[in-house]
């Protein structure tokens, strides 16, 4: 087609309008974030030794290796479609955070705990729920019908009938876990929180947390349905405030086989984790892999034995908080599984 010199000015400036914003655009996503390296923030888990053991730790099995491409990490049979990724190179690890984010030494009389945060979807015949619907539609396409357990980020929207497991790693310190539940409706409000880790159908109630090692809830070998517990409301996400805290807060006869109302020990903390200012960071790229093997290892026999499985070499959480508390005292993280339409 012959375009006049008036028309090829008209095209040229087009052109040089749509560079010159996509380089403001580029330039404003690198001034309201900025990426960090992964390893300061996994600096607590053991390290690999020379024989293949954990530094640190009396495991003497070893190292799990990062998997061929086209194989997926236990749980998953070997695919070669592109839906369940495998592990990025190791060293390759990076975190995008906010321009905010807190780096350096925390202020006087101040500590960084951080925790770290994974989310997988499994397909319903990975994970059979009874009375769970087949998912009409997911996050990234597949229907929900991937055969592996993959890593969605914790904002993604969730839909009616997909199954989620959810890990938790402590990355800094030592203490006991505790995990609320409250449902939060349409409306803003939320519903009555519930103690849903520990439980004593759990590994017996122990809580126990320390870089390396992995809890998965329901368990290493389950998921959670996502369907709404309240058919009166229009429900958009699961808050779940979790505690990490030095001391035990609980003792064992307030802990239930199942989920159970809040103790009242407890209901200072959800005040805390609704008010303090928690940092997120989210792994780049991180979308999309399949859980490991390591990882599974890590949820199977971690509060088993009590000793890290998870390796700095190993995959970083998909996600970790930061929050700044007064060193030796408990700190609260608050963070959300949201649903979309489909799963109201």
């Amino acid at each position: 087609m012959n375009r006049s010199p008036y028309h090829l000015r008209i095209w040229n400036l087009s052109i040089a309008l749509i560079l010159i914003w996509g380089a403001a655009a580029a330039n404003l996503a690198q001034e309201g974030s900025k990426s960090i390296k992964s390893e300061e923030y996994l600096a607590k888990r053991p390290t690999d030794t020379p024989a293949g053991g954990l530094a640190g730790s009396s495991a003497n099995s070893p190292t799990t290796k990062r998997p061929a491409a086209g194989t997926s990490g236990a749980g998953g049979r070997e695919r070669s479609g592109a839906s369940a990724r495998n592990k990025p190179a190791s060293g390759s690890f990076v975190y995008i955070v906010d321009k905010s984010f807190p780096e350096g030494p925390p202020p006087r009389n101040y500590e960084y705990v951080r925790i770290g945060v994974t989310i997988w979807r499994l397909s319903p015949s990975q994970c059979p729920i009874q009375n769970c619907p087949v998912p009409n539609s997911a996050a990234d396409g597949s229907k929900g019908l991937i055969d592996t357990a993959t890593r969605i980020e914790d904002n993604v929207p969730l839909n009616n009938g997909e199954r989620v497991r959810i890990g938790l790693e402590s990355l800094s310190h030592r203490g006991y876990v505790y995990i609320i539940d409250r449902e939060k409706f349409a409306d803003g409000s939320l519903g009555e929180g519930y103690l849903i880790f520990p439980s004593t159908k759990i590994d017996g109630g122990k809580n126990w947390a320390l870089p390396g090692l992995q809890i998965h809830l329901p368990r290493a070998d389950g998921c959670f349905c996502v369907k709404s517990r309240n058919t009166q409301r229009v429900l958009v996400a699961d808050v779940l405030t979790v505690i990490l805290s030095p001391t035990p807060l609980l003792s064992a006869r307030e802990i239930g086989v199942d989920a159970v109302p809040i103790p009242v020990s407890l209901g200072v903390f959800l005040d805390r984790g609704d008010k303090e200012k928690t940092f997120r960071a989210i792994l780049r790229d991180g979308r999309g892999l399949a859980q490991s093997s390591a990882e599974q290892n890590a949820g199977t026999k971690g509060l088993l034995d009590t000793e890290p499985v998870l390796t700095q070499s190993d995959l970083p959480p998909q996600t970790f908080y930061q929050s700044i508390v007064p060193i030796g005292k408990a700190a609260v993280f608050n963070f959300s599984i949201r649903y979309g339409g489909a799963g109201n």
